[in-house]
């Protein structure tokens, strides 16, 4: 599973619905017209077939101008893609207004696997009642294709939504597109009454900063042949076919930011496979029971070399700049939070420390692993007292004594991490310009006798070379605390970017998996 995604948009530009504001219910084509436009799908399937396993393309998806499943090509097309071993997924964005037996017949018949088939079903309240939109979606999800449902977010349509909430099924996600032409901020009552239909609500209220480093792995191809790295990014190439290289170059992109879920939502970032997915442009959530992440670097974000304390023994340390949890983060936690997902942290920090750098979204989380994995902490009833399970690994041995003769020759100050007086983590602090490597680090664990060696093993963090117990880790720490939830691993989500985290990702790259950015 896992592979690049692409989406295609055609010259398409019909719809059969006619919502007032929308501009292509206004726009026939013409018999010419369409024939381009098939003309149009048949090359680009042609291609895909040709060039997708060399590029490692696992997913497609239409997003057309207007209503493309009521075209028969369309949907064949898909059923034909479906067929293909490499291919996870396949889908378009559509608003349900055909027969959903005939639509399956039809994908069926052509070779589709419906199990791959993957709908994103727009509600239009000028077109449809809710009734005939929710029996379309139950019928739909019975077969075995997914979907999720969703609207823009007209204030004046919150009671309809909150209708459409109601009777849809739990299991499909109904999402609200912020409206844009709305002229005006919406009220705090209106963001809350989104928010109670849709947790994932307040992401579409967040200025997403663009950042193309995050967008390699997901093309838009036109009818045309022109290419782009997603909808609101400037052209990469027009000639026909070209899209097959166009994976491989860096994103071209002139945004300030990513404006739109098409845009910010296949990004290429935790955040987007944490709450959706291999291939979260379908906007289908996959709900873990539990989420590990790492601090620094992936729920914190700025610049300089970690620094572990900010004063020792009455002598203050340099300071790195500030880190922050930026709000598109901070959103999506907040929304696992709301639907009580195990938030938990996966740390080298020790708890204390930890818990400072994390002060603003500390109350979200319920513990998790800290030291490297020596200390595993779990809220297991929020709120209440004496309800936290605490488990520590312990190191062996007279560490003080064997790293005391050490420290002229390695240049290092000696900090101990303790609970009832046992040792459990050891850090080894230099000055941020003079940061530990590989050797050195070999060379002074070496010099720890056996006894202590045998029993423990080291990582390197900039300028900190941390000491713990050999059996801690994050990936073990992971595990312990899944037996306490009584859950599997394969329930899990994992995010990190350091070598410290491959295990837990890998451990966590089941059927919710988890995501590794060196």
């Amino acid at each position: 599973m896992g592979g690049y995604m692409l989406l295609y948009r055609g010259s398409l530009k019909s719809c059969n619905y006619h919502c007032s504001y929308c501009p292509f219910s206004k726009h026939p084509m013409s018999g010419r017209e369409l024939e381009t436009d098939q003309n149009q799908w048949l090359s680009f399937l042609n291609g895909l077939e040709k060039y997708g396993t060399s590029m490692g393309i696992g997913a497609l998806m239409v997003v057309p101008y207007g209503e493309a499943l009521i075209h028969s090509w369309y949907l064949e097309g898909l059923a034909q893609v479906s067929s293909l071993s490499e291919i996870d997924a396949v889908g378009a964005q559509t608003n349900l207004s055909f027969p959903v037996q005939e639509l399956l017949a039809c994908f069926q018949r052509k070779g589709g696997d419906v199990k791959k088939l993957r709908l994103w079903a727009t509600f239009h309240p000028e077109m449809v009642t809710v009734s005939e939109f929710v029996k379309k979606c139950r019928a739909l999800m019975e077969t075995g294709a997914k979907l999720c449902a969703g609207a823009v977010g007209a204030p004046e349509n919150i009671g309809l939504l909150r209708q459409l909430r109601e009777e849809l099924p739990r299991e499909i996600y109904l999402w609200i597109n912020k409206m844009d032409g709305l002229r005006r901020r919406y009220t705090q009552e209106e963001e809350k009454a989104f928010s109670d239909i849709d947790p994932y609500f307040f992401r579409e209220l967040i200025p997403v900063p663009a950042d193309p480093a995050k967008c390699q792995g997901r093309l838009l191809v036109e009818g045309n042949g022109k290419i782009h790295t997603c909808n609101i990014s400037r052209e990469m190439g027009s000639s026909r076919m070209e899209w097959e290289k166009a994976f491989f170059p860096a994103p071209l992109c002139r945004n300030k930011r990513c404006s739109c879920f098409l845009a910010y939502g296949g990004r290429n970032d935790f955040l987007n496979k944490m709450l959706f997915g291999e291939y979260p442009l379908f906007r289908i959530p996959r709900h873990p029971k539990a989420v590990f992440l790492d601090v620094e670097g992936t729920l914190l974000i700025g610049k300089g070399i970690p620094k572990e304390l900010s004063a020792h023994g009455g002598r203050r340390l340099p300071l790195e700049e500030k880190k922050e949890c930026p709000p598109d983060i901070l959103a999506g936690l907040e929304a696992l939070y709301r639907e009580k997902t195990w938030l938990l942290f996966a740390t080298t920090l020790p708890y204390q420390e930890a818990m400072k750098r994390c002060g603003r979204i500390w109350h979200l989380f319920r513990g998790g692993i800290f030291a490297g994995g020596a200390h595993l902490v779990l809220e297991e009833n929020e709120g209440k007292k004496d309800s936290k399970r605490v488990y520590f690994h312990f190191l062996e041995g007279p560490w003080h004594e064997w790293l005391e003769p050490l420290k002229q020759k390695f240049s290092f100050r000696l900090f101990t991490y303790k609970r009832d007086g046992r040792l459990y983590k050891i850090t080894l602090f230099r000055p941020s310009l003079r940061p530990w490597n590989g050797r050195e680090a070999g060379e002074l664990f070496a010099a720890v006798p056996d006894t202590g060696r045998e029993k423990a093993r080291y990582l390197i963090e900039g300028n900190c070379m941390q000491i713990v117990p050999a059996k801690a880790d994050k990936a073990e720490g992971v595990k312990t605390i899944c037996k306490w939830l009584g859950i599997s691993v394969r329930e899990t989500f994992a995010a990190g970017d350091s070598k410290e985290d491959e295990g837990m990702v890998r451990l966590c790259g089941g059927e919710f998996g988890g995501i590794y950015a060196k």
